[in-house]
């Protein structure tokens, strides 16, 4: 079978089960898995529900798969990130860019050792019950039901989540857009994806209105992107349309002590060798607690100071001084379209379900 022809297979088995999902009449017992099945809503790490798609498909697609045993025989990254994911995208499916992948990473199949050292582990044992019952006696019947199943549970978070969305009325107001800023930074960072979207997006209007051409990019990316996969320095960047790098921005609000440093020197030099760049600068927009301990101090509050590694000069910004600056400095229509962006956002069905209830709250 070739790639080509598993895709197609694959697109069209989730067709089918999104049919029969939707259908309300179609009833079935599944009581010996119902409950493992509840439990994999109970986490935010979704790849636990993703792996089990993937598992039904290369079930179907080879009646001889077992991954208990040989987890990656169905070739379970194209499988997951070609069809699956471009079903799970049509539908509005709440998913993870390889959340499968990532919680079995290395694993040769999904068994006690894999689940022993996943987290939540309850969570990579109830994986396992869904897998053995699908092993156990196999039928194409039996593992589309677990299916069916799935995507019955994961339709209705869909629409959970869909009515958290929030409707705005426009502002321009600095100090009510950094008000909103400053609560989801401190209160829902999100492993760093809040201040780095809210970041990306404040530079891409402040440019876009001022029409200066400088390009934003990483507004797209999740802040577990590694600048590897990225295969671009820093969490954003301002570029010109032809793609050379102007400035290199860190987001977080995690320590960026030496370690982080190393890392991203390690990017930086990489890049530049590989596109003759000459990149040496690196603003770090974090909180006055993430600085390096030996930083050299500009006694400033918004540049809090800077840190010299090799060749590289790390400047250090007060996250919340540089968001309330930057929307002084925007236009009524950057303002205006940064809060669009915002919380267009927060209403994606893949943002985090706490970042979208305290958008709610500080709505109402």
């Amino acid at each position: 079978m070739t790639p080509k022809e598993r895709n197609e297979k694959v697109s069209k088995l989730m067709e089918e089960l999104y049919t029969s999902a939707n259908d309300t009449e179609f009833v079935f017992d599944d009581s010996e898995y119902k409950r493992s099945l509840d439990f994999l809503f109970t986490t935010t790490a979704w790849g636990f529900r993703e792996i089990i798609l993937v598992v039904v498909a290369g079930m179907i697609l080879d009646s001889k798969y077992r991954a208990s045993t040989g987890l990656y025989d169905c070739e379970p990254r194209a499988v997951y990130e070609g069809p699956i994911k471009e079903f799970l995208i049509k539908y509005n499916i709440p998913h993870r860019q390889s959340g499968p992948l990532n919680i079995a990473k290395a694993a040769k199949g999904l068994d006690e050792t894999w689940a022993a050292q996943r987290r939540p582990q309850a969570v990579a044992t109830e994986v396992l019950k869904i897998v053995n019952y699908m092993e156990n006696s196999p039928s194409e019947e039996k593992t589309k039901n677990v299916g069916i199943s799935l995507l019955r549970k994961l339709i209705a978070e869909s629409k959970r989540v869909e009515s958290l969305s929030v409707e705005i009325e426009p502002t321009e107001d600095p100090n009510r857009l950094f008000f909103l800023c400053s609560e989801l930074i401190r209160k829902t960072p999100d492993s760093g994806n809040t201040p780095q979207k809210i970041a990306a997006f404040l530079l891409k209007n402040y440019h876009l209105a001022m029409s200066t051409g400088v390009v934003v990019t990483g507004e797209n990316d999740r802040a577990s992107v590694t600048s590897t996969t990225s295969k671009k320095p820093g969490d954003v960047n301002e570029e010109s349309a032809a793609g050379e790098i102007y400035k290199v921005y860190e987001i977080t609000v995690k320590p960026f002590d030496i370690a982080r440093i190393r890392d991203s020197y390690d990017c930086i030099r990489a890049y530049n060798e590989a596109n003759g760049c000459d990149l040496n600068e690196v603003i770090v927009i974090c909180r006055p607690e993430d600085c390096p301990s030996d930083i050299q101090s500009s006694g400033l509050h918004l540049y809090m100071g800077s840190y010299e590694y090799q060749n590289i000069i790390y400047y250090y910004w007060n996250i919340f001084e540089w968001v309330a600056d930057t929307l002084q400095r925007m236009t009524g229509v950057a303002k205006s379209s940064f809060y669009s962006d915002l919380n267009t956002y927060i209403a994606d069905v893949n943002t985090a379900e706490a970042v979208k209830t305290l958008w709610s709250q500080l709505h109402q």
